[in-house]
């Protein structure tokens, strides 16, 4: 197993979920449209993956990134373009020859703002498009739609069209999953690195998402994260004792394997150079990782670009605070709202969005907010806060 940091992993390098897939795979198998739950890094991408390349029977997964969608109609574009791509289709021709023959029968001449132009010449609005080209498939096997970043695709909307398109598309995708001979033929899975309930929840939609089956994707437990780290390490060829791992947990703390592969990786730096290992070094390996900016400023930027001017300051003194304090109580909290113009409410959806994509949590004392990770508390401290 190779170490991936930072990437989606994939075959032989990914380790894998059983509990996480088949809680996916139960849902899929009971009709559910899901919205799969985790702040970034703690990887939902790979577990996609994994459906993909290993699909249960009278299954067709396809992943589909929107994240650079900043409208209606380029979301749309982006998931016909996946559904009519050559390698898509190819793909097909091995698992189902009937809906292989089916898709490549279908002939789409345009997608524009205004909806989609078909082959014979028929314009329907991207909904009714969509769903005509999944009924025209009358396909014997279902077809699983993975978008990831949607949620960053309805805020982008937000930010670059206006509310009402974010809406349309949320009702848009409802709408479909209510229709029962749809759902028959089509399961979607949502996903993303920020929390869709509380980017639907600012326009007051959240309505439009009650439908779906949330599932978590959890931080490794401690048995795992132990089989996680022996495995990276005898990859690594380096021996590594029972204290050693224990010091590199307990230490890294919120257990998801992105963490546990960025300190490894620095760790088999120094090794290559020292040939030692140690909990001098754990430390040391920590310190460099703080380096690594690019691993660490989306969670900067995802704020700037998520919050208004207030929301976005108030949010990054709360941050500044805890990685000072390493944990600050709701009251000072609500201090630091009223000097950035906030009233309690707009303080909460702040708060709440920090918890959901991953920041911080209040899991030890109910008023008392902490960071998950002890490294990105370091880090927003040394780059951020000071």
């Amino acid at each position: 197993m190779k170490n991936i940091v930072g990437q989606a992993a994939r075959s032989a390098n990914f380790w894998d979920r059983p509990y996480e897939l088949e809680d996916i795979w139960e849902a899929i198998d009971n009709g559910s449209h899901i919205l799969l739950c985790a702040p970034r890094r703690v990887g939902k991408t790979s577990i996609m993956y994994k459906i993909v390349d290993e699909p249960k029977a009278n299954y067709i997964p396809i992943y589909i990134d929107t994240e650079s969608a900043d409208s209606e109609a380029e979301f749309w574009s982006k998931v016909f373009n996946a559904l009519m791509e050559e390698d898509f289709i190819a793909s097909l021709k091995t698992k189902t020859k009937n809906f292989w023959d089916k898709i490549k029968s279908i002939k789409i001449a345009s997608i524009t703002m205004d909806g989609v132009e078909f082959g014979d010449g028929k314009m329907l609005d991207h909904k009714q498009a969509f769903h005509r080209l999944i009924k025209d498939l009358d396909h014997d096997k279902k077809l699983i739609i993975m978008i990831d970043e949607f949620a960053q695709t309805i805020e982008n909307i937000i930010k670059y069209e206006e509310p009402k398109n974010a809406i349309s598309l949320l009702k848009a995708h409802r709408e479909l999953r209510q229709d029962q001979k749809f759902s028959q033929k089509v399961t979607f899975i949502y996903a993303g690195s920020i929390g869709l309930e509380s980017v639907v929840s600012k326009i007051d939609a959240i309505k439009h998402i009650n439908d779906l089956n949330n599932i978590k994707v959890p931080p490794l437990t401690p048995p795992e994260a132990e089989k996680f780290t022996i495995a990276l390490f005898q990859s690594a060829e380096i021996k590594i004792n029972q204290t050693d791992i224990d010091y590199l947990l307990n230490t890294i703390h919120w257990l998801i394997p992105f963490y546990i592969q960025l300190i490894t990786q620095e760790i088999k730096k120094i090794y290559r150079r020292e040939q030692k290992l140690d909990q001098t070094v754990i430390d040391q390996a920590i310190h460099n990782a703080l380096d690594n900016r690019n691993h660490f400023e989306s969670w900067q930027s995802k704020l700037k670009t998520a919050l208004g001017k207030n929301e976005y300051l108030f949010s990054k003194e709360v941050l500044n605070d805890i990685s000072n304090e390493k944990k600050i109580s709701l009251l000072d909290i609500m201090n630091t709202a009223s000097k950035h113009t906030l009233n309690d409410s707009e303080a909460k959806d702040c708060l709440h969005s920090l918890i959901y994509d991953g920041y911080i949590n209040n899991n030890d004392e109910n008023k008392t907010y902490q960071f998950n990770s002890p490294i990105l508390r370091m880090w927003w401290n040394k780059n951020v806060a000071n």
